[in-house]
């Protein structure tokens, strides 16, 4: 890290002039170390680019552009431009706009991709962090305040070695404490009570967290003694630290011009104060951990700030840490919840086939997501007929879903109370109408068979026309034509809804489907289209003598399937296939294992 000591040294004293001219210094990189390198500033400007040729600061990252920012000097102060980069400059996480000067303060923060600089100019007066100067007694200035550079994870080996015993077994049971639990916030208050046995001097202590609304959030406020008031802290120094993203020390903060003028320092009479910001690996502020005393007498020094640095540095990354798994279990959470709601959707469907003599059946539900909106139930009647019911709730997830589940008993209901298919689903469309539901409708296909005359009665409330396969002349024909279905369920208030009668031969088999069927598609984008549908069943027919409802079932889902490769679905499909069996009525019942479902 970069220090502007808190008293320079005297005249007679070497000092490499490196280190009093403004400079560019590198405090990140990619891999998230801090290096240091320092790029004093001149009379000429300074390119920065991944051009060897034209850049004096080389960032070898293609993300880069070949000539990205320039630093350059104008009437006693340096500006920062973007030369029209492809992934822009910020100075201070704010984008540079070339048609706007954009001058350079002391500690200024400079971001091109995923390197960080720090601008530093030792005659830059106030400015934060280099305020409260004062000519001492030998002409020479000196400084009550202390910025480091820019935020980062400082490893403890770095500072053990010139820290006393005290703040050395304070670090290692911090780190310790940290390490065991990934409950950290409980640790919050153990870490301040550790640095006010650390730091004597220290009358407030303050751990302060910033939620999702960019709010400050005092998480730990410890002092020494109750007062009025003395449980707030300055938010003038934690939105410096936060927005810097550099630790802030001051010997004195009432004599620093940059913050003396906040009313807080003070109303709270601050003195000595060390502000630290807690961050993310990769920059993003998480909180602050600040000190003050209000004594003049107790002062903090530079080693103090390094040492805290190494403080906020592990609770940093206990806090991300933390932060991880916390997201781990609302994900793990989130995946049962939807399991659950996949249990509960599957409990709406049925789990078996109906056992109709001479007839066989076939069914299939994929979600698009965990859970869906398309729906299909067989419904015996109290006058022995069955009713086959295909919908398809508009929209997907959890709205479709609940909606869906409204769907079934209302659906159920009708089919068990009214006299026909056509009364049922009218009786339907009235009680969804009446549920008030917006702009969500149900395009649905139901079907009443009537085992003895193998007479099928059909309405088709908006839904896809559903086929027929004719055993005698393996031909596919529509039932509906494009402008013989009426209104979707739950659009249209009072609407009277027509059945159609369909007769099925011994062999011949009805064919329903939602529209996730056809519009099934790969990476190419080409949809599965209806004429998908023909060619999967020409193929059967061609392939066997007497092609079943449950081979046709199966064929057609198969061919999706191929067709889609490993293209995420994005529609919910549904499919059902009844037929009379080739044998005759006598045939003896369906004994198929049950709908299938790439769930399973």
């Amino acid at each position: 890290t970069l220090e502007s000591n808190s008293r320079r040294p005297h005249s007679s004293q070497t000092r490499d002039p490196r280190w009093t001219m403004p400079s560019l210094i590198l405090t990140k990189t990619p891999d998230g170390s801090a290096t240091g390198e320092r790029h004093p500033l001149g009379t000429e400007p300074l390119i920065i680019g991944r051009s060897p040729d034209k850049c004096r600061v080389v960032l070898p990252a293609n993300a880069v552009s070949r000539e990205h920012a320039r630093i350059y000097p104008s009437g006693g102060q340096y500006y920062v431009e973007d030369l029209q980069s492809r992934n822009k400059t910020y100075l201070n996480n704010k984008v540079v706009e070339g048609k706007w000067p954009n001058p350079l303060k002391n500690g200024d923060n400079i971001k091109i991709c995923d390197f960080l600089f720090s601008f530093h100019d030792e005659s830059a007066k106030g400015q934060f962090g280099k305020s409260g100067r004062g000519p001492d007694d030998d002409g020479e200035e000196t400084s009550n305040t202390t910025v480091e550079a820019t935020f980062n994870r400082t490893s403890p080996k770095d500072f053990l070695v010139v820290q006393p015993q005290d703040k050395l077994r304070a670090l290692l049971d911090i780190t310790t404490a940290l390490t065991k639990t990934l409950n950290v916030e409980a640790l919050l208050p153990q870490i301040a009570d550790e640095l006010f046995k650390v730091f004597k001097q220290a009358d407030r202590c303050f751990i302060i967290q910033v939620d999702e609304d960019n709010r400050l959030r005092p998480v730990v406020t410890k002092v020494r003694r109750h007062a009025a008031g003395n449980e707030r802290f300055s938010r003038t120094i934690v939105r410096r630290a936060l927005e810097t993203l550099q630790s802030y020390l001051s010997e004195d903060a009432t004599s620093d011009s940059d913050v003396s003028a906040a009313q807080s320092i003070a109303e709270f009479k601050i003195r000595s104060v060390m502000c630290v910001p807690l961050a993310t690996q990769d920059g993003k502020p998480l909180g602050v951990i600040q000190l003050d005393s209000q004594d003049r007498t107790k002062k903090f020094s530079q080693d103090d700030l390094k040492f805290l640095i190494c403080v906020a540095a592990q609770a940093s990354i206990a806090l991300e840490n933390a932060s991880l798994h916390e997201a781990i279990l609302q994900q793990q959470k989130l995946e049962e919840e939807n399991r659950a709601a996949t249990r509960v959707q599957r409990g709406f469907l049925p789990q078996s086939f109906p056992l109709l003599p001479g007839y066989e059946f076939f069914a299939h539900y994929t979600a698009a997501r965990t859970v869906g909106g398309d729906y299909y139930d067989f419904i015996p009647r109290p006058d022995g007929k069955l009713a086959v019911l295909l919908g398809d709730v508009s929209g997907k997830g959890v709205p479709a879903a609940l909606l869906m589940a409204r769907l079934s008993g209302e659906a159920r209901v009708s089919m068990l109370t009214q006299p026909d298919v056509a009364s049922a689903i009218t009786h339907l469309n009235e009680q969804l109408m009446q549920a008030n539901l917006e702009d969500r409708y149900v395009t649905l296909s139901a079907a009443v068979i009537d085992p003895k005359s193998h007479r099928i009665e059909i309405v088709s409330a908006g839904h896809l026309s559903p086929w027929v396969f004719r055993h005698s002349t393996k031909a596919l024909e529509k039932v509906f034509e494009e402008d013989t279905g009426d209104f979707p369920v739950g659009w249209v208030p009072g609407h009277v809804y027509t059945a159609y009668p369909v007769e099925l031969a011994p062999g011949d088999s009805l064919i329903v489907y939602t529209d996730g069927i056809e519009d099934a598609q790969p990476d190419s984008g080409e949809r599965f289209t209806e004429d998908g549908v023909q060619r999967t069943v020409a193929a059967a027919a061609e392939a066997m003598d007497s092609v079943s409802a449950r081979e046709l079932g199966a064929r057609i889902v198969q061919a999706v399937q191929t067709h889609v490769g490993s293209h995420p679905q994005f529609d919910d499909i549904a499919l059902v296939c009844f037929g009379r069996v080739n044998a005759g009525p006598e045939a003896p019942p369906d004994t198929d294992d049950g709908p299938t479902s790439d769930r399973d």
